[in-house]
């Protein structure tokens, strides 16, 4: 790696990202990265519903690395719970709206089921992602399968557009998913 990082700097701040993180993710990195986005924003005047917005898809991503990356690190599970690799990156459009994107390893096995799943959210309404919140939350699968992709359900409800997603086979076990959430 070159120890010039400002080349990597113009392009992000071209790109409008605010932070970008790479690395171990755990359920307290969590909760910093969480509250430095949140402080963050409010600093810079973003409207209460943006902060909330943004913060909330950016916990759900992040639980999401937690939960389902399969490059996980096994060593410290007694001190810091789960701990994950992962990338975050947030920014700001040239529209003004923010964006939220993640990736992370994943079980290939899972990506056909994750895939179909994202593109039924794609395509239901706002008024549909309500309703389909609210019974996915009634659901016996809500307490036995670590949210039933009840977060997938949130940010959708947030997105100001549909969620922007790929998977990227790596070999026959693993895959690289990405996400993008954009809000308003």
């Amino acid at each position: 790696m070159r120890t010039n990082l400002f080349k990597y700097y113009e392009e992000m701040k071209q790109e409008g990202v605010i932070l970008y993180f790479n690395g171990p993710v755990s359920q307290s990195i969590v909760e910093g990265l969480a509250e430095l986005m949140r402080s963050k924003m409010r600093a810079e005047d973003a409207g209460m519903g943006s902060v909330q917005r943004v913060f909330a898809v950016l916990v759900e991503q992040m639980q999401n690395i937690v939960r389902y990356s399969s490059e996980r690190q096994e060593d410290n599970m007694n001190q810091q719970g789960e701990i994950a690799h992962g990338q975050i990156v947030v920014g700001r459009e040239e529209n003004d709206r923010f964006f939220v994107a993640c990736g992370n390893k994943v079980n290939s096995a899972d990506c056909e089921e994750l895939s179909e799943y994202i593109q039924t959210l794609r395509s239901m309404s706002k008024s549909e992602l309500k309703v389909y919140y609210r019974e996915r939350r009634k659901g016996p699968d809500c307490v036995t399968n670590k949210g039933a992709g009840l977060g997938f359900v949130e940010m959708a409800r947030k997105a100001s557009s549909p969620m922007d997603f790929d998977i990227v086979p790596l070999d026959g076990e693993t895959s690289f998913f990405s996400m993008k959430v954009v809000t308003q």
